[in-house]
């Protein structure tokens, strides 16, 4: 009980003395190419889905959405859109649909009249048909049609996010992949008109719902098997999953459930329900070109798969993690803390992440590079002031250990080792857990839990080293980056764009600092008010990040990763949550795939409410990755 309370008065303490600072102020790479897309006997357009682990379900949404649990689902194929009419007659099936027209998906279909369509479907191409037309049992052993299982469903809608919707979690961009209640005008629409998700499947989020193989149960996710469950063992009603032309942008999320009655009465069926089919994948169906000579007859691709190595896949993105990084002591209670660092790592561990990322081993950082941004008398109050045991560098928000200098030279090295993984092409892009952070310190001055400015020396790094003239550096920490603006206030070759709350430690990154002589205009600050959450933020990507980027054309992109803008955090009064932060990289990511080859290193800033912050982390690397 001593020691309980102890520990949180330290923690008071120095919360109280870094507002104490501020006073005046507020109190997914894994990345693969495209599944492939292939071509029926029939015609119909099917694509070829990976087997994998991924995390199904939402803690955020209704009950039946939770748990959140672990799932694999083996390798299938999917139909690339859901099942138009036209395909639909061409089995001398009655078309049902209330929206007659040709390219429309169907509409008004009952579930046995689906699961009809899927056997006659296999008949016509040589396939044993999957379903017993007398009790509509599913033989999953068959290699005919069926209609996907919910796992696989949402497996293939996700396509390895682990946001709201397949493009992210800003409810926005819904009207670019779906049509729902807001676009449809109350009708269905011609498949493959909007936006496809990243494995190219369309209309996954609206148009109609569509129809699961389950047994539809409420209760269902909290017994559900881990391999390729199937659903509940009976019930009246089926999964439906997806929106429709009729639903909220809230019912088109992925995770969303759904269910409606099977029956045989196509009078009582809904116009806003449809399907589409799949059916278990061989070897062939992944292989490129067409390529076949060596493929092995009915060889699951799941047997040369493993739980560690699920996608077969080489990841392409690269993790900066060392346990020296830990010995950066701050006194008992201080929000940068050593465990910061591990719940986060645990975290990536747990969730299976980290053992899919490209191990990137640090080494102290030479003086040369931190002279490129540091006086040479301030490195070397930095070292002696650790050494010696003072406890603190320059002021007393910059709290220091032994141990602490040679962290701080092993943080830059982390970043430099990064640069050299992507300039070497052994990874796209790179995320270093490293501490102490960085992008408060100065040429001459330690601040703000930060001893060397990590991002401008990497920044120097990749230009003097490895050619690349043009920088862009994205710093969307809660506090504003006042080290890396200072760096590169004169400098055109660098684009500095930070958001953050203001007014706010460390009392600058107003509008109006733009930058100076050749650099004016290259710096860019977006101010925002306490409270601000995620849409307030992606409307500053949006509308100020991306133009002034592409403008650019950057050779290289840094992130100051600092995710204390999250609503857990008590250094900070936003409001953005782990699904905005994957937003916000969606953005910055494509940026650099379009301008610089997708040459990205992040680096870790602040983010002080550890499970915010391991959470936000995940969700982060998680879009790298894809």
């Amino acid at each position: 009980m001593g020691v309980r309370f102890t520990k949180r008065l330290a923690g008071v303490f120095w919360l109280l003395v870094f507002l104490a600072v501020v006073s005046g102020c507020r109190r997914a790479k894994q990345t693969t190419a495209a599944p492939q897309v292939i071509k029926t006997k029939t015609g119909v357009e099917m694509v070829a889905i990976p087997g994998g682990f991924f995390e199904m379900g939402s803690s955020k949404g209704g009950a039946d959405e939770s748990p959140v649990h672990r799932v694999w689902v083996s390798p299938f194929l999917m139909d690339r859109f859901e099942v138009v009419q036209e395909q639909f007659k061409k089995y001398q099936i009655s078309d049902p649909s209330h929206f007659k027209n040709p390219k429309n998906p169907l509409d008004q279909i009952n579930w046995t009249d689906a699961a009809i369509y899927c056997n006659e479907r296999s008949r016509a191409e040589g396939l044993e048909p999957c379903y017993d037309e007398e009790t509509w049992g599913c033989n999953f052993e068959a290699n005919g049609y069926r209609l996907p299982t919910e796992a696989e469903w949402e497996y293939a809608c996700r396509a390895g996010t682990s946001t709201n919707w397949s493009f992210g979690s800003n409810a926005r961009r819904l009207k670019a992949h779906a049509w729902f209640a807001e676009n449809s005008s109350k009708k269905t629409h011609p498949v493959g008109q909007k936006k496809p998700n990243p494995w190219g499947l369309y209309d996954m989020h609206g148009n109609v719902a569509e129809w699961c193989n389950d047994f539809y149960s409420e209760n269902y996710y909290r017994r559900s098997g881990e391999k390729d469950p199937k659903g509940a063992a009976k019930g009246a009603e089926r999964v439906l999953r997806g929106g429709a032309w009729n639903s909220g942008s809230g019912n088109c999320r992925l995770a969303y459930r759904a269910s409606d009655p099977s029956i045989d009465d196509t009078c009582l069926a809904s116009d806003a329900i449809g399907f589409r089919c799949v059916r278990g994948a061989a070897v062939s169906d992944f292989l490129q070109n067409g390529d076949r000579r060596n493929e092995p007859n009915n060889v699951s691709i799941e047997e040369n798969m493993t739980e560690e190595d699920p996608a077969r896949s080489t990841s392409k993105t690269g993790i900066v993690y060392d346990e020296i990084y830990l010995e950066h002591l701050t006194p008992p209670g201080h929000p940068e803390r050593p465990e910061r660092l591990l719940e986060t790592i645990e975290t990536l561990k747990v969730t299976g992440l980290y053992s899919q990322l490209v191990e990137l081993k640090p080494a102290p950082a030479s003086l040369e590079w931190i002279k490129t941004i540091h006086a040479p008398e301030y490195i070397e109050r930095a070292r002696s002031s650790c050494e010696d045991g003072i406890g603190y560098l320059d002021s007393g928000d910059a709290p220091t250990s032994q141990r602490s200098y040679k962290a701080a030279l092993m943080a830059v090295g982390g970043v430099l080792a990064a640069v050299d993984a992507v300039m070497e092409e052994k990874v796209t892009n790179a995320f270093c857990a490293v501490r102490p952070p960085g992008h408060h310190a100065l040429e001459n001055r330690a601040m703000g839990f930060c001893i060397f400015n990590n991002v401008a020396i990497g920044t120097r790094y990749v230009q003097k080293k490895h050619g690349m003239a043009k920088v862009l550096i994205v710093d969307w920490d809660v506090h504003h980056g006042n080290g890396t603006q200072a760096a590169f206030y004169d400098d055109p070759n660098v684009l500095y764009f930070s958001v953050h709350q203001y007014p706010f430690y460390p009392r600058s990154g107003s509008e109006a600092e733009k930058g100076s002589g050749k650099g004016l205009n290259y710096t860019i600050n977006v101010p925002l008010p306490a409270g601000s959450g995620n849409s307030v933020y992606l409307d500053a990507f949006e509308a100020k990040l991306r133009p002034a980027a592409l403008a650019f054309e950057p050779d290289f992109i840094f992130i100051s990763a600092g995710f204390d803008a999250h609503e857990k955090d008590l250094l900070g009064g936003m409001a953005v949550t782990a699904e905005g932060f994957a937003d916000l990289t969606e953005i910055v990511k494509a940026i650099a795939q379009k301008c610089c080859d997708g040459r990205l290193v992040s680096v870790l800033e602040g983010g002080y409410h550890l499970e915010g912050l391991a959470a936000s982390v995940e969700a982060h690397i998680r879009v790298l990755m894809r």
